[in-house]
């Protein structure tokens, strides 16, 4: 499985996610190798891909871009993260991208039946994640409220 396979269907679905939630258009890089370990830039949310493909979706960005956009989402403004409605935006917000790539990768590809685990979320200055075995394909996106980075590490399942 190539980064095209992995990746791309979630860069397509948060520009349309982007567009369609907080009327934003994003800009992104070229999808990379990242390897076995990710470093957070303060607020992850972590989607588990199981059956046709076994890994993670992972949606990184600052605390400060979170916030800017739950304030989007709910009409507020918030100031941290112990906010339990920045917390439940920012898992909504990967769980919808997530949902709309693997829907697409599902009915491009019949059979493979990948399947999501509901989104955990990590908050915190330099939190470091390793993946056994696994390499990671990320890529950065831009956007009005802040830089965002997708990363999606996965093998095909068993």
């Amino acid at each position: 499985m190539d980064s095209s396979t992995q990746i791309a269907p979630f860069i397509v679905a948060a520009a349309g996610v982007f567009k369609d939630l907080f009327d934003m258009e994003i800009r992104n890089g070229q999808p990379q190798q990242e390897g076995d370990s990710f470093i957070s830039q303060g607020f992850t949310v972590m989607v588990g891909l199981t059956d046709g493909w076994e890994g993670w979706f992972l949606l990184d960005m600052s605390q400060e871009t979170t916030m800017n956009l739950a304030g989007i989402m709910t009409g507020e403004t918030y100031s941290s993260l112990e906010d339990e409605e920045v917390l439940l935006a920012g898992a909504e917000i990967g769980n919808i991208i997530s949902g709309n790539a693997i829907t697409e990768i599902n009915n491009k590809q019949k059979g493979l039946n990948i399947r999501l685990a509901p989104p955990s979320v990590f908050a915190g200055d330099g939190l470091n994640m390793f993946n056994v075995r696994l390499n990671s394909w990320s890529v950065l996106l831009d956007s009005d409220a802040g830089p965002i980075k997708i990363n999606v590490v996965a093998r095909e399942g068993k």
